[in-house]
């Protein structure tokens, strides 16, 4: 039986993939260090998970890393989200309107995870987001859709360098026919360029964007 509070081998292999998302090319002491399990217990969920191509091991270092069969997963996942094909011509219209990177996330558990984006042209760039996750309760996304299950109707939300320095993020839902709140589209964009812009603009052609493609969604 299991004992109160003890994880399963399912939980156990979770942990470890979402160490090695956090930092590439772990090794077994490490992970060990990390999971707070025996090198024993970690050796067999890295077996496991090598055989199933979830992770890969260096063979000159020993190390671990993820493995391209969790790329296609993350991607069938992706794919499978039913209201991304409806709002990708959204997006673009976005991106081109503002100039700026444009990004779908969704809330899962306690974090945002952005799962698809139209990138700028333009020459400075952030970072890309696609597959990060981040705290909900302080970035631009979760924000917005934890005020949206409160909430009814399209708003505004702002992270300005809160979850990333020199990086500011601004947010509204979208929502499903039931009006639920069922992600987020959001605009990321350097401070520097952001301070120049029309920041009203960008929070208008913002809002009109979710409003778009939460009535696409309805049809």
């Amino acid at each position: 039986m299991k004992k109160k509070g003890a994880k399963t081998s399912v939980e156990k292999a979770l942990d470890l993939i979402e160490a090695l998302k956090e930092k590439d090319n772990l090794g077994v002491t490490e992970l060990s260090g990390i999971l707070g399990l025996n090198k024993n217990n970690v050796f067999r969920i890295l077996a496991t998970l090598e055989v199933k191509g979830i992770i890969e091991q260096d063979k000159e270092t020993g190390h671990y890393k993820l493995g391209m069969k969790l790329l296609s997963l993350e991607h069938a996942y992706i794919k499978n989200l039913y209201f991304l094909k409806k709002a990708r011509p959204f997006m673009r219209s976005l991106r081109n309107s503002t100039g700026e990177s444009v990004y779908i996330s969704v809330l899962h558990e306690d974090s945002v995870v952005y799962v698809h984006s139209e990138e700028t042209k333009r020459p400075v760039l952030v970072n890309s987001r696609i597959g990060k996750r981040f705290p909900a309760l302080t970035s631009a996304p979760g924000k917005a859709m934890i005020r949206g299950k409160k909430e009814k109707g399209f708003f505004v939300e702002e992270d300005i360098e809160n979850t990333e320095p020199e990086v500011v993020e601004i947010a509204t839902v979208i929502r499903d026919e039931t009006e639920s709140p069922i992600a987020s589209v959001s605009v990321l964009a350097p401070i520097e360029r952001y301070r120049k812009e029309n920041t009203e603009f960008l929070k208008k052609a913002l809002l009109e964007t979710g409003r778009n493609i939460t009535e696409r969604l309805k049809l």
